[in-house]
């Protein structure tokens, strides 16, 4: 992604092409171990999932992935929804001692913000 007040786009688009090479690419990619999720799907058939069948699960993680938001517009909502509900709200509970089953119910919370 290049955002569009780089003073010299040019040069980051050529460096995002450099990267994504698949020998540049593949050499980063190996380096992570599958810790670093493939940005596209050849990458799910590349033989480093086999060394770890532990990690196995992450190579179709960036298929599964959705923005916040989704499948509604990435805006400020969706933000506040996902630190005051997910990072604030259900890690503070967690802390706290209440069970996963209760504090996955952020409902409630997600209504005070989109209907305000």
């Amino acid at each position: 992604m290049l955002m569009k007040y780089f003073e010299e786009p040019g040069c980051s688009e050529e460096f995002l092409k450099w990267l994504h090479t698949e020998a540049n690419y593949r050499k980063f990619f190996e380096s992570q171990k599958g810790f670093a999720t493939p940005c596209t799907v050849k990458w799910e058939s590349d033989k480093l999932w086999d060394v770890d069948p532990v990690m196995t699960p992450y190579k179709v993680a960036a298929r599964l992935g959705k923005a916040p938001g989704y499948a509604g517009p990435p805006n400020a909502k969706a933000a506040e929804g996902l630190f005051e509900v997910h990072h604030h709200d259900m890690y503070a509970k967690a802390v706290q001692g209440m069970p996963a089953r209760n504090r996955l119910s952020g409902r409630g919370e997600l209504k005070k913000i989109y209907v305000a």
